[in-house]
C-alpha cells in the first residue's frame, strides 16, 4: 500500500545516500546494521522501553531502504546481497516479535501473546509467497499488510505504547495471513488465465 510512495520517501534521504557511496559504505553493512538495530529494538522492547524501542525500528528500517540504494548508485549490487538483505530481514522480524513477546509474556498479556505466533507467522509468509511466486516467474507486490506497512505499524505502536502495540499486533496479524490469501489468490488468476489462454 505505501510503496507507491517508497520513491519520494527515499528520494528525502539521497544526500545520505550519496554520503555512504562516497565515504565507502557496504550496502551489506548497512544491511547487517539494519538487523543490529532491529536486534537493540527487540531487547528494548523486552525491557518495556517502547518509545526507544520505535524509534530503533525507524533507524534499522531506515538503513534496510537505504542499503538498496546504495547498492544501486554505488554499482555494488549483487545476488548474495541481494539473499542477504532478505535473509536479515526475515531474523529481524523474528527478534522484534521475540522481544515484544517477551514483554508480553511477563506482563501477563496471555492472548495477545499467543496472537503475537500468528502476527509472526503471517509476517514470514508474506514474504515467502513472493518469494516463491517471483522463483515461478509470477511477479506479486500485492497485499495490504507488506513489510514497510510492517515497519511503520510496529515503531508507531511501540512510539505510543504498550496497549497501541498490541493492538498493532492484532492488526497484523491479520492482515499479514489476509495478505498471503491476496497473493495467493492474485497469483492463481494469472496462471489461470495463462493456463486457459495456452489451451485454446
Amino acid at each position: 500500500m505505501l510503496e507507491r510512495y517508497k520513491e519520494d520517501f527515499v528520494g528525502l534521504f539521497k544526500p545520505l545516500t550519496h554520503l555512504f557511496v562516497k565515504t565507502g559504505w557496504h550496502p551489506d553493512l548497512l544491511t547487517t546494521l539494519g538487523l543490529a538495530g532491529n536486534i537493540v529494538a527487540a531487547v528494548l522492547f523486552a525491557m518495556g522501553c517502547f518509545p526507544f524501542a520505535g524509534l530503533c525500528v525507524l533507524l534499522a528500517g531506515l538503513l534496510d531502504l537505504l542499503d538498496g540504494e546504495v547498492a544501486r548508485i554505488g554499482h555494488r549490487g549483487s545476488k548474495f546481497g541481494a539473499l542477504l538483505d532478505s535473509t536479515l530481514d526475515r531474523y529481524s522480524e523474528i527478534f522484534l516479535a521475540f522481544g515484544i513477546t517477551v514483554y508480553f509474556v511477563r506482563n501477563g498479556w496471555v492472548i495477545t501473546s499467543a496472537i503475537l505466533f500468528f502476527a509472526l507467522a503471517g509476517s514470514l509468509m508474506v514474504s515467502y509467497v513472493r518469494a516463491r511466486a517471483e522463483g515461478l516467474g509470477e511477479k506479486c507486490e500485492v497485499g495490504l499488510m507488506q513489510r514497510t506497512e510492517r515497519i511503520l505499524a510496529i515503531a508507531a505502536g511501540g512510539i505510543i505504547g504498550a496497549t497501541a502495540l498490541a493492538v498493532v499486533m492484532w492488526i497484523i496479524a491479520f492482515l499479514t495471513n489476509f495478505t498471503v490469501a491476496e497473493r495467493l489468490w492474485h497469483v492463481w488468476k494469472k496462471t489461470r488465465r495463462l493456463e486457459l489462454e495456452q489451451g485454446e
